[in-house]
């Protein structure tokens, strides 16, 4: 996972420096809970020195920066998000079934609170072997807070979270819905062979 971490992240620091933005990778976590959990933790103490911060998993790959360009001015939303490749074909963009690998996230009146009711929905998932974790914790609080829901924005799948054209789980044998194409803003790479997918990019 460290090599596909480093040849995502280099498109990542191509895309912020291209567009001024201030790049950071995260490489040290700590040892109470899944990383992926932590990205709340993390988020919350570096939000209130930033307008608004673009969260990009290290198995995302930049492909078309031109496709995509976060809303830091947006008060009205804490959170950009896409709904998961693999929710169902129907969902709109009411569903809870929102894919935190990329995201966006704003520094508004609301932020706090919010963070503070994600971080609180997301504990009994904190530590478990396997799963989705901070992303569970997320739609757990959307469910069950009609106030935290009005703070999430969804886009379609394809604008945050698009996958590889072979990525498949129990619902899309066949593959997903709305597979990536080299117009996609990135390419999420979730139960592929990543390594092989990034050389076939040259990347």
């Amino acid at each position: 996972m460290a090599e596909v971490g480093r040849r995502c992240t280099a498109t990542h620091e191509r895309y912020a420096r291209a567009r001024g933005f201030e790049h950071e990778v995260v490489t040290e976590y700590l040892k109470s809970s899944h990383p992926s959990h932590q990205k709340i933790r993390l988020l919350a103490d570096r939000l209130p020195h930033h307008e608004a911060i673009l969260w990009l998993d290290a198995d995302s790959v930049v492909t078309n920066p031109d496709a995509f360009t976060p809303d830091p001015l947006c008060q009205s939303a804490v959170m950009d998000i896409s709904l998961d490749w693999c929710a169902p074909v129907d969902a709109n963009l009411t569903s809870p079934y929102v894919s935190c690998g990329n995201f966006v996230v704003r520094n508004t009146a609301s932020a706090e609170l919010f963070f503070r009711q994600w971080r609180k929905s997301s504990e009994p998932y904190a530590a478990r072997p396997h799963g989705c974790w901070e992303q569970d914790g997320l739609q757990a609080a959307m469910r069950n807070h009609p106030w935290f829901d009005l703070q999430v924005r969804r886009f379609p799948r394809e604008v945050l979270n698009t996958v590889h054209k072979t990525c498949v789980n129990g619902n899309f044998p066949q593959g997903p819905p709305k597979p990536w194409t080299p117009e996609s803003f990135l390419l999420h790479l979730t139960n592929v062979d990543r390594i092989s997918i990034l050389n076939h990019l040259g990347l």
